[in-house]
């Protein structure tokens, strides 16, 4: 086997760091069940004016999988039309979701040549190339920004992330949320915590939009809380700190579930997306066959804002 092939992890250069070794051991053990992200690519904010909407956070959720271990290297990467589509019959979607993700901007903190802390903007692909075709062989190709694979080479730390879950999402917050929770809910301290402000950021919500608090528990968190509490492996709960009756700060805490509730999410996930909501509500719904767990299959299904 040539050097770093995904089977052989462990002949990846040492110089490489935990993330992309765990990418690897992901993607040979669980066949793409599993996603591995960087925790500085889920730490970082969407920059001004980058707010990607549901189809394109799954979808560059599918792109970072596809890559696995490989991610950090110069070069493109490629994956089938069907990948991506999922269900969908048509490819007409895909263009425009993938011309919105090469516009999507993330900030993360960096440390400057000088020596100084220092905030680097930042796109996440550099290109791709759509074959024509419409047949299920045809292919997207692409290839991660130099500042994005410099970010995987060197990342020691990730999130686990189960596919399953993050194609299922509704809410484009949801999948962010998820992403952080992943991250952060084993650790000792399972928490995230900020400004208002930092939140809306951090999460890509528009200025124009849920300018007060009460919109942004209801439509963003409560939401979120619904989705993630049902089919993840951790629970999300929040805390607001006020000043006087303005929230100014907010507190995240994604908490493990045992044995029992991780057991009943993933039950969940192998059940149809159809009844969902109901499920969750308690209400009765009608068993059908699930549709296939990828991206573009749900473009038309994101819970309108």
């Amino acid at each position: 086997m040539a050097k770093g092939d995904k089977k052989h992890p462990e002949t990846i250069p040492e110089t490489i760091g935990r993330t992309m070794r765990a990418a690897y051991t992901a993607e040979r053990d669980f066949g793409g069940k599993e996603i591995v992200k960087a925790g500085e690519l889920v730490e970082a904010s969407f920059a001004g004016g980058s707010a990607p909407s549901l189809a394109a956070r799954k979808v560059l959720a599918l792109l970072i999988g596809k890559a696995a271990g490989d991610a950090w290297k110069p070069g493109s990467h490629t994956i089938t039309k069907r990948e991506l589509r999922g269900s969908h019959e048509s490819n007409d979607r895909l263009p425009a979701v993938l011309d919105e993700l090469m516009a999507v901007k993330i900030k993360l903190e960096t440390i400057s040549k000088r020596g100084r802390h220092a905030v680097l903007t930042a796109t996440l692909v550099a290109w791709n190339i759509e074959e024509t075709d419409e047949d299920d062989a045809s292919v997207i190709e692409w290839e991660f920004t130099e500042p994005c694979r410099r970010v995987l080479e060197g990342s020691d730390y990730y999130a686990r992330m189960n596919r399953a879950a993050v194609l299922s999402f509704r809410s484009k917050y949801a999948i962010t949320l998820y992403e952080m929770g992943a991250l952060l809910s084993g650790r000792h301290e399972p928490r995230w915590h900020g400004t208002v402000a930092a939140f809306r950021e951090k999460l890509g919500i528009e200025p124009g939009i849920y300018r007060d608090w009460t919109g942004l528990r209801q439509k963003v968190l409560e939401q979120a809380k619904a989705e993630i509490d049902q089919i993840a492996h951790f629970t999300l709960t929040w805390r607001e700190k006020r000043q006087g009756l303005k929230v100014i700060e907010i507190e995240l805490w994604f908490w493990r579930k045992d044995a029992a509730g991780v057991n009943a999410a993933a039950d969940e996930l192998n059940r149809p997306r159809v009844g969902r909501k109901a499920r969750r509500e308690g209400n009765a719904e009608q068993i059908v066959e699930p549709p296939a767990l990828t991206a573009s299959a749900y473009l038309d299904d994101e819970i309108p804002e």
